[in-house]
């Protein structure tokens, strides 16, 4: 039997490589070295991505420890809560980072929402609906429940297509007109939530945000905002028009 010898494998695989070589005019070395390097960047994403999710982790932590909140790494039944838009669409939705408690002086539950569109990119007014989609979502509790009432940015009102909670409500403020479409069964209700005064504050802010009073809550949706930078911005904005709508006289 002949004994195994590792300078006799090395030379027998060069010469079936280069046999290989011949036969099929293809060089299995730079294949091989494709395929490294597919692997190589593929892990780096991974790794990539896997670090920016502990990053996000820690900074939500913080965040809830600084304003006395509790936190929560996901929360599974929030993605499924709500049907209306940014729900309901998509695949491999999840909530992370979930922060619940009293936040300016408002009982919140806040999350980063997160789903994937399997379809092919569409750029539609600057604003990319492909792949990876992530907000911010914020609810808050309101006293009692109120009519449904819904401001929608007006280059996103397609994406919600026939879910919007009646006929739109002109209000009387240009910029903020530009902006958003109000959307409402109660134009009284409406009118009273979204004054002058109001629309004003929510065309000032600087915020990509949406936001829905649905019975006893208001959800505010930012587009990839963050709890840490964003929530307490968008709670300050939104607080009159909570006010407004928890003072509207019930029937």
């Amino acid at each position: 039997m002949r004994s195994f010898c590792p300078l006799r494998a090395v030379a027998e695989s060069e010469r079936f490589d280069k046999c290989r070589r011949r036969r099929d005019g293809r060089d299995p070395a730079g294949v091989d070295s494709r395929r490294r390097e597919e692997a190589r960047v593929g892990m780096i994403r991974r790794n990539g991505a896997a670090k920016q999710h502990q990053d996000d982790h820690a900074v939500a932590i913080r965040f809830a420890e600084e304003h006395g909140l509790q936190h929560e790494h996901s929360r599974r039944k929030l993605v499924h809560q709500w049907d209306a838009y940014p729900f309901g669409v998509g695949s491999f939705r999840r909530a992370r980072n979930v922060v619940h408690g009293a936040l300016r002086g408002r009982s919140v539950t806040a999350f980063e929402y997160s789903y994937f569109l399997m379809s092919d990119s569409v750029e539609e007014n600057g604003y990319q609906r492909d792949s990876a989609h992530w907000f911010l979502v914020c609810v808050v509790d309101l006293d009692h429940p109120v009519p449904s009432l819904a401001a929608v940015r007006n280059v996103w009102l397609e994406w919600h297509g026939d879910e919007l909670p009646g006929p739109s409500i002109d209000v009387d403020h240009e910029k903020w007109s530009k902006m958003f479409t109000l959307v409402g069964e109660d134009e009284d209700f409406a009118r009273a939530v979204v004054t002058s005064e109001n629309a004003a504050r929510c065309a000032e802010a600087d915020i990509h945000a949406e936001w829905r009073f649905v019975n006893d809550e208001l959800l505010l949706w930012v587009w990839r905002g963050r709890a840490d930078n964003q929530l307490v911005p968008i709670l300050d904005v939104a607080k009159p028009l909570i006010e407004a709508a928890e003072g509207y006289p019930r029937a």
